[in-house]
């Protein structure tokens, strides 16, 4: 039911399937307090119907799913997997898919940013792993290993492989990953997001080319931030 409400908002103003459920209690809340007011005529209650109208609103705008159309792109572009800043770049140890010294990228989420997560490029999940944690703030350099997060490994037909990671913050305490192994994905689609917004890691081969640097603003499934080494053959990853 909640699916075919989702499927009938056109594509600009769409929400994240995650948050309909939310959204709806939040909208049958709001509907009855604003009953209230009718009958009660009471002050208190019209303030916390306007409170729960603005809370709602917020709740829809954190929630939203804006269609986006990735570019038309090489095979070797590497799209953002998430909205946010560039808070850091550098080079980092990736001991869960990769298991090599790689490049990572951090993206910082914050809570006003689209908070869904789309596929950086096209190949096949190799690797899923959900990791318990704390909640520190995101933008810390250890919230990278502390916190809850979801990490994916994903491998191109090309023998490239990178992992991306879902991670949550002081705000954040969900992910959402609608992933499985051995599913094949393709650059651009959307495949699950982090409640209120948070930081995505992407770890990359050293070899490849970064074009974005930090403090700069991404957009998921749009902005490139860098491009595969064409001898990417050999970062081929055969421990899935």
């Amino acid at each position: 039911m909640l699916s075919k409400i989702v499927s009938h908002i056109p594509e600009q103003f769409a929400i994240a399937r995650e948050g309909v459920p939310v959204i709806v209690l939040m909208a049958a809340v709001t509907v009855a307090s604003w009953i209230g007011v009718v009958l009660a005529n009471s002050q208190i209650v019209f303030w916390g119907a306007v409170l729960l109208t603005i809370i709602t609103g917020g709740v829809v705008f954190l929630f939203r799913s804006p269609h986006r159309i990735t570019p038309d792109l090489a095979d070797l572009d590497i799209v953002s997997p998430a909205d946010g800043k560039i808070i850091s770049i550098g080079p980092a140890r990736e001991s869960e898919f990769l298991k090599r010294d790689v490049l990572r990228i951090s993206i910082f989420l914050s809570l006003v940013d689209v908070h869904v997560n789309w596929f950086p490029v096209s190949g096949v999940v190799k690797y899923k792993r959900c990791t318990d944690g704390k909640c520190l703030p995101a933008y810390l350099d250890n919230a990278s290993n502390r916190n809850k997060r979801v990490s994916i490994g994903i491998e191109c037909d090309d023998g490239f492989c990178m992992t991306v990671v879902q991670i949550t913050g002081l705000v954040a305490r969900r992910i959402k990953c609608h992933l499985n192994v051995g599913q094949h994905v393709s650059r651009g689609d959307r495949y699950g997001m982090i409640c209120f917004g948070s930081r995505v890691d992407i770890f990359v081969p050293r070899e490849t080319s970064l074009i974005v640097k930090k403090g700069d603003r991404v957009y998921g499934g749009i902005t490139i931030i860098g491009r595969k080494c064409r001898s990417h053959g050999k970062n081929k990853n055969f421990s899935s």
